[in-house]
């Protein structure tokens, strides 16, 4: 069962870019994935993951780095440990808190994974990978109403996912007749 979390927290790792999420690139990427057509959708996503991968900072991007070397090899504490000094120094990277959060996911540490969660939103409510993590946790609760708000809130960002799509019309379908 960890293993697809694996696959969620190397959602979260990408390439270093040019800045975080503070960038004002990102409000035209926005723009132009909610507004834009499916096909141009994969490229978009790509230079934002791109763009919130930075943290602007030389030593938090090599700790980062390290991170993400340590998850491919499949030591997770030594990521855990690695991303906590990412957000100690970076309090305002929330791919720090994003990568984080899933990588305590795949320790089965829940409460640790939607703190950091949470704080990303709290930096950064366009994302929309954390929010579907959060959705799918959601979901594996029983909140199915709360978990079709999150997917939700996803589509308003990223539209043009597929998975996303079908999983909030599933649980429309669930919730059908039932206030939403």
């Amino acid at each position: 069962m960890r293993r697809p979390f694996l696959i969620l927290a190397a959602m979260f790792a990408a390439a270093p870019a040019l800045a975080d999420q503070t960038d004002p690139r990102l409000d035209l990427l926005f723009e132009e994935l909610r507004t834009g057509e499916a096909a141009k959708s994969e490229e978009n996503v790509a230079r934002i993951l791109e763009i919130w991968a930075d943290a602007s900072s030389d030593t938090v991007d090599v700790l980062y780095e390290r991170a993400e070397i340590a998850l491919a090899a499949d030591n997770e504490d030594l990521a855990v440990a690695l991303l906590d000094h990412v957000v100690g120094l970076a309090p305002s990277f929330a791919q720090g808190y994003a990568l984080r959060g899933a990588v305590r996911l795949a320790h089965d540490d829940q409460a640790g994974a939607i703190e950091d969660f949470s704080r990303v939103l709290e930096l950064e409510p366009r994302q929309f990978q954390v929010r579907t993590a959060l959705a799918n946790i959601l979901l594996a609760s029983g909140e199915k109403r709360d978990a079709y708000e999150m997917f939700q809130k996803v589509l308003e960002w990223n539209p043009h996912d597929d998975k996303v799509r079908r999983r909030a019309r599933a649980l429309r379908r669930e919730l059908d007749g039932q206030e939403i």
